[in-house]
């Protein structure tokens, strides 16, 4: 069994880097070389959110390979039971599953961040992801969650985690079928302000994952290697500046609002249940505008909204209807 991880390209006008903020980013660290499957938490300080129900927080089955790897079954690089993957760069890297067959099994990886997020501040995310040869499935369904406290979740085995809104998300039509090459997918989003974890993975149930049969592969999963992983305080120009003039207001709202922004380009606007299934699109036209929204159909609840244009996530956030 093995895993899958993703996201998407972004081009910025200009942009600046500062300090990663994810520690041990291409895994070259270990205090164990790795001997089996389930030995993420030995590349501190990575672990596995999921845990086993009274098992301590080492418990884990996402996946730590290295050229040093042995063991049965095997975890070494290039050569592993998942497929034939060299390091991106060094001798390390990650592996979880994004989509197991019709099932609800999910891996994550998750790490503390060097330096607490600061309100307001966009921050650029970067990593690499390779689909491995068992694969016999893609998928498009891969997102990061900051978060204020560690994201632990104690349920039996794996199971998907749907409860939460990641703040960056690989747009759905861009499915990782790439099983030669590292592929990059990266973007931007603005924080909140307080988060120090970051998790990946796959926050969808089997039903809102958008996945494809892919050739090559003898078993019904889509699992990714992961490898650089960065995290930084990026700077922009000031065309997306003004691209960060999106609000909906008012926000709650009986199901009326208003949406008003700037953009340099077309994008479009998604409005989503908490369970991930899309409930209506529009699209947006660039420059100024206001569009007035009608979703007094929909019940009292949290939604969520995603403007994104073809290559960039723009902003995701919280929608409250109340009535």
């Amino acid at each position: 069994m093995k895993k899958i991880a993703l996201l998407v390209f972004c081009f910025f006008l200009f942009k600046g880097y500062g300090q990663n903020l994810v520690p041990n980013p291409s895994f070259e660290i270990y205090t164990q070389c790795p001997q089996s499957f389930g030995f993420i938490y030995k590349a501190p300080p990575w672990f596995q959110p999921s845990t086993f129900a009274g098992s301590t927080s080492a418990s884990s089955s996402s996946d730590l390979f290295d050229t040093c790897g042995t063991g049965t079954p095997t975890v070494g690089i290039p050569t592993n039971d998942l497929g034939y993957q060299p390091a991106r760069t060094g001798h390390g890297y990650a592996g979880i599953y994004l989509h197991y067959d019709t099932t609800n099994w999910r891996e994550y990886i998750e790490v503390p961040l060097l330096s607490t997020l600061i309100q307001n501040k966009r921050y650029c995310i970067e990593f690499y992801v390779s689909l491995a040869e068992t694969s016999q499935e893609a998928v498009s369904n891969i997102g990061v969650y900051f978060s204020v406290d560690s994201l632990l979740d104690t349920r039996f085995w794996h199971p998907a985690i749907t409860s939460v809104l990641p703040q960056f998300e690989n747009p759905i039509t861009n499915i990782l079928t790439d099983k030669t090459n590292w592929v990059q997918i990266g973007g931007y989003f603005i924080a909140a302000g307080g988060e120090k974890y970051m998790t990946i993975g796959n926050f969808h149930s089997p039903a809102n994952t958008n996945f494809q049969n892919v050739a090559g592969g003898n078993q019904a999963y889509a699992y990714y290697y992961i490898d650089d992983i960065s995290l930084t305080q990026c700077n922009v120009g000031v065309e997306e500046i003004a691209e960060e003039n999106i609000n909906i207001s008012p926000n709650p709202n009986n199901g009326k609002m208003t949406l008003s922004y700037h953009l340099a380009q077309a994008a479009e606007l998604s409005i989503y249940d908490m369970q991930g299934r899309r409930l209506h699109t529009y699209t947006l036209q660039p420059h100024n505008q206001t569009l007035n929204l009608n979703l007094e159909e929909l019940n009292s609840g949290i939604y969520y909204y995603s403007i994104h244009t073809k290559d960039t996530q723009l902003k995701t956030e919280k929608l409250v209807i109340v009535k």
